[in-house]
């Protein structure tokens, strides 16, 4: 098909494409799909049958016949005006069951695929955008069956019957109320595709916009305040809702439009149906109560095309959503490691690197050669300045990002080339920013592992220093928390994230930051824990800028770069040993610890 044709300019190929693919990851039912235009077509096809005989008891009631004929004219009346109702309810019921199962259906498979993936495919959108995609995006594809799929479908049935109805009376009356119903059900909303389509390009757009600077707000407020640039970002807030509210405006006047060449075509079959029908009349072969039913009966037929233009601009929302949504997808898949390791696992567990350089695809390497060994009962710590790179380093060793050079190897297999869930299953990867769900304390560590009991829970906590906490919940492990954990302490919130981590059987625990926005004395106190958290069956991984309680680790890794080396180039290992070692044969290391300890006010000369 030509790109100039017109369906190419209001509905473009890929978004047809992307539609169509992801209708398959609705996983639409099609018993319930039928029954949904089946009830519709009931809905609708109740109005025109109320239309079409209430047309003909009215007029064969002036003719004075005996009551008896119009008896059951007068009881499918009533059938009819009951029917219409109770097929709507019925129609409404089906037809969401049916949305709202294929919405779970891709958000499952979105979730899923963005699992498997590596972590840029996530951390290279921005979180607004994100939102957008899994959220509203995701929406818009289960809207795509009630608001366009049905309509469609049921306006092409009704259409049909409301056709043959004024057929039995007249074939030519027909013909023209026929050629009315395709104006009004092809042209109508071809012009609110084709109007609304630059609209809603811009309203996704500003969408995302608007969920960016939204989620700023919020995460930002204090600091915005403090600054005195939250009216700023509050009113440049408004100034994205009032783009939204004048796209949407903009895309109104296409479908007001197709609303009036809707009119217009109902007016024009009613008048020909007058002018045809009163010849016909005349002539001997149309009763005069045909040409009332002939003539009123598109009254309702119209009911069925009156929606095609919404339709039509939901069709058009759900092909860029659906480009979106599977623009998304198709990153993570390519994302996914292109070939699966299947060498046998060494005997005994082991997480090595061995020449690694670290760094995001397409991006200037971070930090590397490294060297590492990390067996069970081993403890490393790897510090560094901020942004020298131990946060990359830290998703290179767990695979969810390829190393630019060098290997990672779990249990003798390349880490980056296995799947996550066999990853996972031998290392658990706590990132600073993790979350805690709006649950119970049960369920936030059943996210490790969904068989957690309730006893192994208190266990688990007990482990991360969390007893005492514990004991002052109201109902135990089944408290509900906050949103965030905001009706936790940051340091309960840490160790909640440490026993999630202990839940799971993994073998290593990598942690990111586990000190951070921690007061000085309890960031120590669970650095601490965290490195004799493996005891002897787990190796343990501590990224942290805090080196005061660094004598529990058994390496610490220091990460860092030569003063008269090249700013771009990457950060290496400046020094590696104990923290003992270290504090006594590397100046630098130990005047970062002195300078940690004065500026927490107990460093004694």
């Amino acid at each position: 098909m030509s790109s100039f044709s017109p369906l190419e300019k209001a509905f473009p190929r890929a978004e047809r494409h992307a539609l169509r693919q992801s209708l398959a990851l609705l996983d639409i039912d099609k018993k319930r799909f039928a029954l949904s235009i089946l009830f519709g077509s009931g809905a609708i096809g109740s109005g025109v049958g109320l239309g079409s005989v209430s047309a003909w008891l009215i007029a064969r009631a002036a003719q004075l016949p005996p009551v008896l004929d119009l008896s059951v004219a007068a009881t499918s009346v009533r059938m009819f005006g009951i029917g219409k109702a109770v097929f709507r309810y019925l129609q409404r019921i089906a037809s969401h069951w049916v949305a709202l199962r294929g919405m779970a259906a891709v958000r499952t498979a979105v979730y899923s695929t963005m699992a498997d993936s590596t972590t840029d495919v996530v951390s290279g959108i921005r979180r607004g955008d994100l939102l957008a995609r899994t959220g509203s995006d995701v929406d818009e594809l289960g809207n795509v069956v009630v608001k366009s799929l049905l309509p469609i479908c049921v306006a092409g049935i009704v259409s049909l019957i409301s056709i043959a109805i004024v057929a039995s009376y007249s074939p030519a009356i027909a013909a023209v109320l026929a050629l009315c119903l395709l104006i009004a059900g092809i042209l109508g909303p071809y012009c609110a595709m084709l109007g609304g389509r630059m609209a809603e390009i811009d309203q996704v757009a500003y969408r995302a916009q608007l969920n960016t600077q939204a989620l700023s707000v919020l995460e930002h407020a204090s600091e915005l305040r403090v600054s005195g640039k939250l009216a700023a970002a509050q009113a440049t807030q408004q100034e994205i809702e009032q783009r939204i509210q004048h796209s949407r405006d903009a895309s109104a006047r296409p479908t007001a439009l197709a609303t009036a060449i809707d009119t217009f075509a109902m007016g024009i079959s009613v008048v020909a149906a007058l002018v045809i029908g009163t010849q016909q009349v005349a002539a001997g072969t149309l009763s005069p109560v045909g040409l009332i039913v002939c003539t009123l009966t598109p009254l309702s037929a119209f009911e069925a095309t009156q929606g095609l233009a919404k339709a039509a601009v939901q069709l058009v929302r759900s092909g860029r959503a659906a480009l979106r949504v599977m623009e998304l997808l198709e990153t993570a898949r390519r994302a996914q490691a292109p070939q699966h390791d299947d060498s046998p696992a060494t005997a005994e567990p082991s997480l090595t690197a061995h020449d690694l350089v670290a760094g995001w695809p397409t991006r200037p390497q971070v930090c590397g050669p490294i060297d590492l060994h990390l067996e069970p009962g081993k403890a490393i710590a790897i510090v560094g300045h901020s942004g020298i790179g131990k946060s990359t380093l830290l998703f290179t060793l767990a695979g969810m990002l390829a190393p630019q050079s060098g290997a990672v190897k779990l249990s003798g297999r390349d880490a980056y080339r296995l799947h996550r869930s066999e990853v996972s299953s031998e290392l658990i990867l706590t990132a600073e920013d993790a979350h805690i769900f709006e649950t119970s304390v049960l369920e936030n560590l059943r996210v490790a592992r969904a068989d957690v009991s309730a006893a192994e829970a208190e266990e688990l906590l007990a482990q991360a220093g969390l007893q005492q906490w514990l004991a002052q919940l109201p109902d135990g492990v089944n408290t509900m928390l906050g949103s965030d954990a905001a009706t936790i302490s940051g340091g309960e919130r840490r160790r909640l994230l440490l026993a999630r981590s202990l839940a799971s059987h993994a073998t290593f625990l990598l942690l990111d930051e586990p000190g951070e926005h921690l007061d000085p004395h309890t960031a120590d106190q669970l650095i601490h824990d965290l490195l004799r958290a493996g005891g002897d069956q787990r190796g343990v991984i501590v990224v942290t800028h805090r080196l005061s309680p660094l004598a529990a680790a058994d390496e610490v890794i220091m990460l860092g770069k030569a003063p008269d080396a090249d700013p771009a180039a990457p950060a290496q290992v400046i020094a590696r040993g104990t923290h003992a070692h270290l504090l006594h044969t590397v100046p630098e290391y130990a005047w970062a610890l002195r300078q940690e300890q004065f500026e927490e006010g107990h460093y004694d000369e």
